[in-house]
């Protein structure tokens, strides 16, 4: 399955929607990214949450957490060491290769390659395109994959959904 997002500053509405093969919008991936200490939501076209991704405050180490309906939590581990920089994602038990930085990374499964990302440039911003081989591990795939391009790219300013401390008034002057 292959899914896409294009990560842009062009449209205000809070959401961005994740694109299937077929040019039809999946999910939308909700909330505020300019700041890695938000939750990123990802909900289906019903607007039903399918999951989520906090971060967990687990000390120095950055350390995030993936809470996917039906499924027990699944965190995602940085593992630094002096010669790589690996991530994890536990109960999973999926390791991330390539380069993160540079936008290509595989998620695998011991030897098995679970799923690929790419992240390119489009004309009006990022794109980051996922091929997930299994329908189960999508949420935890789009989620992870946004968590690493935000790091790597100049975070979105979307606003906050909905939105708080809006105030209208009327001026007849």
């Amino acid at each position: 399955m292959l899914f896409w997002l294009e990560l842009n500053q062009e449209k205000d509405y809070g959401q961005i929607p994740v694109i299937a093969s077929n040019g039809q919008v999946k999910f939308f991936i909700q909330g505020n990214l300019d700041n890695p200490n938000h939750t990123l939501y990802l909900n289906d076209i019903n607007n039903k949450e399918v999951g989520r991704l906090f971060s967990d405050g687990a000390g120095l180490i950055a350390s995030f957490t993936i809470d996917v309906v039906n499924h027990s939590l699944v965190g995602v581990k940085k593992l630094n060491t002096p010669s790589t920089n690996i991530f994890y994602l536990t109960q999973l038990n999926y390791v991330v290769t390539g380069s993160i930085k540079h936008g290509t990374y595989t998620f695998r499964s011991g030897i098995k390659k679970v799923a690929n990302v790419k992240t390119m440039m489009g004309d009006k911003g990022v794109v980051l395109t996922c091929e997930i081989n299994k329908p189960e591990d999508v949420p935890f795939i789009l989620l992870t994959s946004i968590l690493f391009t935000q790091w790597h790219v100049t975070p979105l300013k979307l606003p906050t959904f909905p939105p708080i401390n809006q105030k209208f008034e009327i001026n007849p002057n």
